[in-house]
C-alpha cells in the first residue's frame, strides 16, 4: 500500500474507496462495449475474407489436382509405360522412324487427357535425352531441363512423391509470352528403377484472373515453404519474398498485423506441402454509431458522482466518530493501560463494538493474570521433572559395583554377564556415533550372545573369522545385531548351533560382512518370498507366519538403513537350504563413505 495511502484517515479511505468502485465500473464497461464491438467487426470481415479464400482455395486445388492426374496418368497408364520404355531403349542405331513413332503413340495418348484438362503443358524426359513434349518445340529444346538446377534435386523424391518446383522462368523453352509457369515434377519408377521423369506446368492466367477480382489495395497470392512468391497478377513479384510471411498465421487461420499504421486482416490456407495460398486485405473499423451516447451516458455518470462524493463525505464523517473515539481507546491500552475503556453505546454496529471491545479488553486482562500464573508452575513442573532424571553414568557405576562384589564372592560366570549387560546397555545409550570400528561392533555381539546364552543355556557358540586388515573400518552402528538375533531365534530355534562372523576386502574395495548360521535353514519357496518381500518393501506371512514377520522386519530394517546410508554402491546377498542353515553377505564401502544421491534422495 502507497504511504500516503497509509497517512489517510479511515473515513477518507471509505470514500475513496467508494468512489474507485464507482469509476472503474464506468471504465470496464466502456472499454468491454469498444472490446465487443471490435469483435463483432473483426469477425465479420474474417468471416468475408475467408469466403473468398474458399473460392480461389476450391479453384487452386482443381488446378493443382489435374497436373497430379496427368504425372499419375503418365506414370500408371500401361500403354504409356511401354511407349515410354521404348522409347528410353532407343540408341545412336535406332532409325528416327522408330523414334518418331514412339514419340507420336506417347503425343496422341497424352492429348487425350491433356486436352480435357485446360492449358497444361505436359514434358517427359528419358535418361537417353529422348524426350515427348505436348507443345511445340519447333524452336525449343525441353532438354534444357537437364540443366535446371532443381532438377539435379529430383531423383531424391521418394516413392510416388511429386516435386512441387513453383514459378518456373519460362525462357522461351516453352510457351512464347510467358514470363512463368507454374511447375511440377516427379520421377518416373518401377521397382525403385527410374525410367524417366514427367514435368507438368500450368500457365497462371487463371490464377491471375481470379485474383484480379481484388480490389488494388487487396492481395492474393501463392508462396512456397521458403516465403517466395510462386503466383501473382503482377508477374514482377514472382520469386520474391513475401514481404509478410514473417507475420504468417499457421495454416488454415488468420492474424491482425498492421502495415503502415493501417490494419490487415492476413490469411492462410495450405493447398500442396510445399504450397499455401495467402489472402492480405484491410480491415476497415466500423463506425462508432454510439460513441455519443457513451460520452454522454459518462458524463451524467460523472456530475451523479460528484454529487454523491460530496453527500457521502459529510455521512461518512458523522458514522466514523465514534470509530475515532474506540481508535483512540486502542492506542491508550497498547501503551499498557489496560484500565481504559472506550464506553461506546448505541444499538448500531458500532455501539456493539465498542461493547464487545470493552469486555473483550477484561478477559485479556483476566488471561495475562492465568497465565502468567501458569509459567510460574510449568517451570516448577520442569525444575521437578530435572531434578528426577537419572544420569546414564550413575547406572553404569552401580553395575560395576554389582560386578565387583559378585567377583569378590567368586561368581565370574555372573560377573561377565553383568559386565557384557553393562556394555550393551552403554552402546545402546551412546549415540553420539554413527560408525563405529568393526572390531568393536563384533566386541558388542560378543557380549549379546553371551547374554542370549544366559537366557537359553549355553547352546551357540560365536566365531568371528574377521580378516585383521578389516577391523580398524569403520561400520554403521548396531549392523549386526538385529542380522545375529535373526540367526539366533529363528534360524537355529531351539537346538544348539554356532554363528559364524566373517569380514574381508573385495576386489573393489568394498568391505563385505557375512553372518552364517547352522540352523534349519529356509526353503527354496520361503527364501524367493522373503526376497521378494525385501525387494518390495512390503512384508508378508510365509508358511510360519511369525518368522516372516519378525525376521522379514529385522533383515528389511538392516538393508534400507545400509541403503540409506551407501546409496546404489550397497549389495546384499541372502542363501539358505533347509538343515543347513542361512547365509547373509553385505557389501558396501568401507570407512563409512556415503553413496552420493540427489537433491530427492534417489541414488545418482
Amino acid at each position: 500500500m502507497p504511504n500516503w495511502l497509509r497517512t489517510l484517515s479511515l473515513s477518507n479511505k471509505l470514500v475513496l474507496t467508494i468512489l474507485v468502485c464507482l469509476v472503474l465500473p464506468s471504465i470496464v464497461s466502456v472499454n468491454v462495449s469498444n472490446l465487443f464491438t471490435r469483435d463483432v467487426i473483426r469477425s465479420q470481415v474474417t468471416e468475408n475474407s475467408q469466403e473468398a479464400m474458399r473460392v480461389v482455395n476450391q479453384f487452386a486445388a482443381g488446378q493443382i489436382k489435374n497436373m497430379v492426374y496427368v504425372m499419375n496418368f503418365v506414370q500408371f497408364d500401361e500403354e504409356l509405360q511401354l511407349s515410354i520404355r521404348e522409347l528410353g531403349r532407343m540408341n545412336e542405331s535406332t532409325t528416327q522412324g522408330d523414334i518418331l513413332y514412339h514419340k507420336q503413340k506417347i503425343s496422341k495418348r497424352l492429348d487425350t487427357v491433356i486436352n480435357s484438362l485446360g492449358h497444361l503443358n505436359v514434358t517427359i524426359l528419358l535418361p537417353n535425352k529422348e524426350y515427348v513434349a505436348s507443345y511445340s518445340t519447333f524452336s525449343n529444346d525441353p532438354r534444357a531441363i537437364f540443366d535446371k538446377s532443381w532438377f539435379q534435386d529430383i531423383d531424391k523424391v521418394s516413392g510416388y512423391n511429386v516435386m512441387w518446383v513453383g514459378a518456373e522462368p519460362n525462357d522461351g523453352l516453352q510457351i512464347p509470352n510467358k514470363p512463368y509457369l507454374l511447375t511440377a515434377a516427379k520421377p518416373l519408377r518401377t521397382n525403385a528403377s527410374t525410367y524417366g521423369y514427367v514435368i507438368v506446368s500450368s500457365e497462371m492466367d487463371a490464377f491471375q484472373q481470379l485474383f484480379d477480382q481484388y480490389k488494388a489495395n487487396e492481395v492474393m497470392v501463392i508462396i512456397d515453404r521458403q516465403g517466395r512468391v510462386v503466383v501473382d497478377k503482377d508477374y514482377s513479384s514472382i520469386g520474391t519474398p513475401f514481404p509478410y510471411f514473417e507475420q504468417l498465421p499457421t495454416s488454415d487461420s488468420f492474424s491482425f498485423p498492421k502495415v503502415a499504421g493501417e490494419e490487415f486482416i492476413l490469411l492462410s490456407e495450405q493447398i500442396t506441402p510445399e504450397w499455401q495460398i495467402v489472402s492480405v486485405s484491410p480491415y476497415k473499423k466500423a463506425a462508432q454509431k454510439i460513441e455519443s451516447f457513451r460520452q454522454t451516458d459518462f458524463l451524467i455518470q460523472l456530475l451523479f458522482l460528484i454529487l454523491f462524493a460530496v453527500i457521502l463525505l459529510y455521512m461518512v464523517r458523522a458514522l466514523t466518530k465514534p470509530i475515532a473515539k474506540l481508535v483512540q481507546t486502542v492506542v491508550q491500552i497498547e501503551s499498557g493501560q489496560l484500565s481504559e475503556r472506550s464506553n461506546i453505546t448505541g444499538g448500531d454496529e458500532v455501539g456493539r463494538l465498542g461493547y464487545v471491545f470493552d469486555r473483550m479488553i477484561g478477559r485479556i486482562e483476566r488471561m495475562i493474570k492465568e497465565n502468567l500464573h501458569e509459567q510460574e508452575l510449568k517451570r516448577k513442573a520442569e525444575l521437578a521433572m530435572l531434578q528426577a532424571q537419572i544420569n546414564p553414568h550413575f547406572l553404569f557405576n552401580v553395575l560395576n559395583s554389582i560386578r565387583l562384589k559378585i567377583i569378590m564372592k567368586g561368581d565370574e560366570e555372573n560377573a561377565e554377564l553383568i559386565s557384557s549387560l553393562s556394555s550393551v546397555l552403554r552402546m545402546t545409550i551412546n549415540r553420539n556415533n554413527e560408525f563405529i570400528m568393526l572390531h568393536e561392533e563384533i566386541e558388542i555381539n560378543e557380549h549379546y550372545i553371551r547374554l542370549l546364552n544366559s537366557r537359553h543355556g549355553d547352546r551357540v557358540v560365536l566365531h568371528i573369522e574377521a580378516a585383521s586388515d578389516t577391523l580398524m573400518l569403520e561400520v554403521p552402528r548396531f549392523m549386526l545385531q538385529p542380522l545375529i538375533e535373526n540367526a539366533y531365534i529363528h534360524g537355529l530355534k531351539s537346538k544348539p548351533g554356532e554363528i559364524i562372523i566373517a569380514s574381508r576386502k573385495c576386489e573393489d574395495g568394498r568391505l563385505q560382512v557375512e553372518i552364517r548360521d547352522s540352523g534349519i535353514g529356509m526353503t527354496a519357496e520361503n527364501l524367493a518370498t522373503l526376497k521378494a518381500h525385501l525387494e518390495a518393501k512390503s512384508l508378508g506371512n510365509t508358511e510360519d507366519g511369525r518368522k516372516g514377520l519378525l525376521s522379514g522386519i529385522g533383515i528389511h530394517n538392516v538393508f534400507e538403513r545400509l541403503k540409506l546410508i551407501y546409496g546404489n554402491r550397497f549389495e546384499y546377498d541372502i542363501e539358505s537350504m533347509p538343515d543347513q542353515g542361512t547365509s547373509i553377505v553385505l557389501r558396501f564401502p568401507d570407512n563409512g563413505e556415503k553413496g552420493e544421491k540427489d537433491v530427492f534422495g534417489y541414488d545418482r
